[in-house]
């Protein structure tokens, strides 16, 4: 495919999200949209395999072959963004070099989305999001990899990956400045803290800022060669500490309301002492979204009911991580 045949498709499928986002397209159910994304999901993961493994090895890939993929995003997004959201939270998937980009690609759309950004302008979101962390390619794998912590030297050369990234992908043609920002700025911090070069405040590029919200959250709720995956909902109170010093304001609690305080897939306790998965938000009541009950209050199945919690008087009392149990949430969602 041309460049010129890429921008068409992409321009074709910017009509597209203004239409659903006018109503044209129904939104459909988050057990429906999971079959969906979980398609899409596998073959961006192929993506994302072929292009960081191209560019370890120092063989030439085109950006723009990316975009029917984030296009996919987008209209994954506008028909159940919680879905989109949690799909790459519930797949087992153990290829976190690969999975994170493509996580964070989606993750940025939902927030580009809540923050108002036009078709396009999600479209240069999306890009950026994919491609944010393509300097991690040439980092060494003894590094990239290490099952400890970092060495204060192995930490200088993990921070430069920014400027790797930057100078890998501003060898492409046409590439946009956003996404040239957005990989250069997305470990900047608001007071001036973060890398590569200490900017602050306005000087960071609005993509750059909320590249650097979705790649933390991904970051904690994934798991790691060195650590365990974090609940969402911890990660979201964290981030929400730190939203003054790291984080353009009200970018992170524009973020929380997009994901909701139970992100979809939230394996949670109610205070009835049984245990269940968030299966979808209530944005009217974002403390009692829909759980689906399957286990009792010693993990033993039950049979399984769906619960609106907004409709009685239970209530979550606590986030359990699944893995502890042996649940495989993604089959229990469905």
């Amino acid at each position: 495919m041309s460049a010129d045949e890429v921008r068409a498709a992409m321009k074709e499928k910017s009509v597209d999200t203004v239409r659903e986002k006018s109503g044209e397209s129904d939104l459909v159910s988050v057990q429906d949209e999971l079959r969906r994304v979980d398609k899409l999901y596998g073959e961006a993961l192929g993506y994302a395999r072929q292009f960081i493994d191209d560019v370890r090895d120092g063989k030439p890939f085109d950006f723009q072959d990316a975009a029917p993929l984030v296009s996919g995003f987008i209209d994954s997004v506008f028909r159940n963004e919680s879905a989109a959201a949690a799909i790459g939270r519930l797949k087992a998937f153990d290829e976190y070099t690969y999975t994170h980009c493509i996580n964070v690609s989606i993750l940025a759309v939902i927030l580009g989305k809540k923050l108002g950004y036009s078709p396009e302008k999600l479209e240069l979101v999306g890009i950026a999001g994919l491609f944010h962390d393509v300097g991690k390619a040439v980092i060494p794998e003894s590094i990239l990899n290490k099952p400890g912590k970092l060495t204060e030297d192995e930490m200088e050369v993990m921070r430069t990956h920014p400027l790797r990234g930057y100078g890998i992908l501003k060898a492409q043609q046409n590439i946009p400045v956003e996404v040239l920002r957005g990989t250069l700025e997305h470990h900047e911090k608001y007071d001036g803290s973060g890398y590569p070069r200490g900017l602050k405040g306005e000087q960071i590029s609005d993509i750059a800022r909320l590249l650097a919200v979705v790649d933390v959250y991904d970051a904690l709720t994934s798991r790691r060669v060195y650590k365990e995956p974090m609940p969402p909902t911890k990660v979201l109170a964290l981030m929400y500490k730190w939203r003054v010093t790291d984080f353009h304001p009200n970018t992170v609690e524009l973020f929380i309301k997009s994901l909701g305080v139970y992100p979809v897939g939230s394996f949670v306790r109610l205070s009835s002492g049984l245990h269940g998965v968030v299966t979808d938000l209530n944005p009217l009541d974002p403390l009692r979204p829909k759980v689906r009950v399957a286990y009792d209050e010693n993990m033993q199945p039950l049979e399984v009911k769906d619960e609106d919690l907004s409709q009685g008087d239970l209530s979550i009392m606590d986030v359990v991580n699944p893995d502890d149990h042996g649940i495989e949430i993604y089959s229990l969602i469905q």
